[in-house]
């Protein structure tokens, strides 16, 4: 299976105190075993830099280390001028969620884990939050 991680899900792995922190560091754990292929979006990655180290003030190095660890597990995915025109033509209101929608899509995914409830209900792909996705597909690891 191919999924997709939201931007949500990289802070959900990376702060212990977010609400979602053991079902998304559970799903990067096993794509860490290979149970499970995952993309992000190199805008995910800038936009997770932008919360954790700029708005959160937390050390660079720690989102570095972080980085470097994700990036051995997950397939990095550039969100491309044919994304950006798809999300421009899509009947989706959040234009940012059409655009991660259109780079799921484009990378082969087979469904993306978020817990942004608009996300869920905008997309052609099966959405997931963290839980659902440990509950229902990876039962016997959860």
């Amino acid at each position: 299976m191919k999924t997709y991680l939201d931007t949500n899900i990289l802070l959900d792995i990376m702060k212990e105190s977010r609400e979602n922190h053991v079902d998304s560091a559970t799903i990067f754990n096993l794509a860490k075993q290979g149970y499970l292929e995952v993309v992000i979006s190199s805008q995910s990655i800038l936009d997770a830099y932008y919360v954790y180290s700029i708005s959160e003030k937390r050390p660079l190095n720690e989102f570095k280390d972080f980085l470097t660890s994700v990036m051995s597990v997950v397939s990095i995915a550039t969100i491309t001028g044919s994304n950006l025109m798809a999300a421009i033509q899509s009947t989706n209101n959040d234009f940012e969620d059409a655009c991660q929608i259109e780079c799921a899509l484009a990378s082969g995914c087979n469904s993306i884990i978020s817990s942004d409830k608009q996300l869920k209900r905008e997309s052609s792909l099966t959405v997931y939050t963290p839980k659902e996705f440990c509950d229902k597909v990876f039962t016997p690891w959860h």
